[in-house]
């Protein structure tokens, strides 16, 4: 099981997760937008937003995680 940190809108401390199975970067966002408890405009598995998208739609910026012990992976 993975274990991700996942930083965003410049916080601090990462949100750390860890699911049963790899997570695509669309399931990355969707996960910060639950940990929120936002409104969402688009769910986290939207029909052909990209992970950018959903990101703007819902005002997250400078999103970027880290996957066990990888290099961090910038999604904004």
């Amino acid at each position: 099981m993975p274990l991700y940190q996942i930083w965003y809108n410049d916080l601090d401390q990462p949100l750390v997760i860890n699911p049963p199975y790899r997570l695509r970067d669309i399931e990355i966002v969707g996960e910060v937008l639950r940990h929120e408890r936002r409104d969402n405009r688009q769910s986290a598995d939207p029909s052909g937003l990209t992970a950018r998208e959903l990101m703007r739609v819902n005002g997250l910026r400078d999103v970027r995680y880290t996957m066990d012990e990888s290099e961090p992976v910038r999604l904004s």
